[in-house]
């Protein structure tokens, strides 16, 4: 698979190529963290039709995937590396919130062999939670109150520290819009977008 076509969707068993990632060198001078993530369709939120065949390769509605995120401390840069391929990242110090997006041509079963031009766009934005943050909320992306950061006493954000970098938990969604091709072989006419929940989990065996 050539390195700009690291889509997420694609990539639904990627969580377990640890020794992949563990061999890859990310980009800036602060590493985050490797998170395994695990993704939930959102069928409420999608515009897609669940029984198409761009979704038959997921598990119940989802599937995992494992990426890790790092940033340069002096220009602000952030990435979010996936099977060695580094994609840019923005980050908000303030909502502790990562967004990553990533668009490229894809072959969607659903249009059909020899339709060519389509596309796919990926968005995925999570706010990172350190361990006090993490076990404040049970260990559970469900229990964060509207999406607001657990905050009080002994709560201190994610952040480097003389044992590695603070940080246990990511929480946030991936939205995943399908762009149909515009030949004449091509089956898909209509754009849709497909919502993910995500909840990722330090992996703590790679740095």
């Amino acid at each position: 698979m050539p390195s700009d076509r690291r889509l997420l969707l694609s990539l639904p068993v990627l969580a377990l190529v640890g020794a992949c990632v563990s061999e890859t060198v990310y980009p800036g001078d602060l590493v985050i963290g490797t998170f395994d993530f695990n993704s939930q369709a959102d069928w409420t939120r999608s515009s897609c039709d669940a029984g198409s065949p761009d979704f038959s390769r997921l598990q119940d509605g989802g599937f995992g995937f494992a990426g890790t995120f790092s940033r340069d401390s002096v220009d602000g840069g952030g990435w979010f590396t996936i099977d060695g391929f580094s994609r840019q990242a923005t980050f908000d110090a303030q909502a502790q919130r990562y967004t990553t997006y990533h668009r490229t041509t894809a072959q969607l079963p659903s249009c059909g062999e020899g339709c060519e031009g389509a596309e796919i766009e990926e968005t995925m934005s999570v706010v990172v939670l350190s361990d006090s943050q993490d076990r404040r909320i049970g260990s559970k992306c469900a229990n964060l109150v509207d999406g607001g950061l657990p905050v009080g006493d002994g709560l201190t954000p994610p952040g480097p520290t003389v044992n590695g970098y603070d940080a246990e938990r990511a929480c946030g969604e991936l939205k995943v819009v399908f762009l149909p091709g515009k030949g004449s072989a091509c089956k898909c006419v209509t754009s849709c977008t497909a919502v993910y929940d995500v909840e990722g989990k330090r992996r703590f065996d790679v740095r």
